[in-house]
């Protein structure tokens, strides 16, 4: 009957208050878009995607079907509460069943080119860096902070407020332990996970100065995540 499904009702589905331009995305029928949420341009929202709360979208990203995005920190102190959001910058890709879920006491930040596969949580307060990759069921608890060019694999679970390197690559199904501090262009694996050597397909890319200052910006970067905390 017409009128009864998301592909016949879209306008249940479009945001009032916040600002979306539909003539400069693609936003397949069946998405919710909530009111407050701001959308750039060149953006693509797949079948089925969920997009709520404070949520600021930049331009030409990709949510393929079945993404939550935005939805209420996962923290029994802010359930029903207000929250800071999500923010995503530009050119990511998030792919089927990724969940992202808004921050607590800072917002959920994507920065740019940034690769989130299938089936990944990003839980409250956590930060990726640009040019990340983020496997296949990765689970990241909250207040995490991923340098620039992580390569997180497929599976791995990264415990809250876990610190993630620059460039380091963490090996599947690895689990960041609190204990844990993965350094810029380290490789760590197992269960906890380990630093084996260093990840010499990314450092090979750069020279001295260069990593050098790689690291200074990772260090810089992570001291100002923890000021916006206090």
């Amino acid at each position: 009957m017409k009128g009864n499904t998301p592909h016949d009702n879209n306008e249940n589905h479009l945001p009032l208050n916040g600002s979306v331009d539909l003539a400069k995305n693609v936003i397949h029928p069946t998405a919710i878009i909530g009111n407050d949420v701001v959308l750039g341009n060149g953006n693509y929202i797949g079948a089925f995607c969920q997009i709520v709360g404070k949520t600021i979208i930049g331009d030409n990203n990709h949510f393929e079907a079945y993404c939550s995005i935005g939805t209420e920190p996962e923290h029994k102190d802010y359930f029903g509460k207000e929250n800071k959001g999500v923010q995503i910058g530009n050119n990511n890709r998030i792919c089927e069943f990724t969940t992202i879920s808004a921050g607590c006491e800072i917002r959920t930040n994507l920065k740019n080119n940034i690769i989130i596969l299938r089936g990944s949580y990003i839980g409250h307060d956590t930060i990726i860096s640009d040019d990340c990759t983020i496997s296949c069921n990765s689970l990241l608890g909250g207040h995490t902070f991923v340098g620039k060019g992580a390569n997180i694999g497929l599976g791995a679970i990264l415990h809250q407020y876990s610190q993630i390197g620059a460039y380091a690559m963490i090996g599947m199904g690895a689990i960041i332990t609190k204990k844990v501090k993965v350094q810029s262009f380290g490789m760590y694996v197992g269960n906890p996970a380990k630093y084996i050597k260093e990840n010499d397909y990314q450092k090979k890319k750069f020279n001295y100065e260069q990593i050098l200052q790689i690291c200074i910006d990772y260090e810089n970067e992570f001291q100002d995540k923890n000021k916006k905390n206090d």
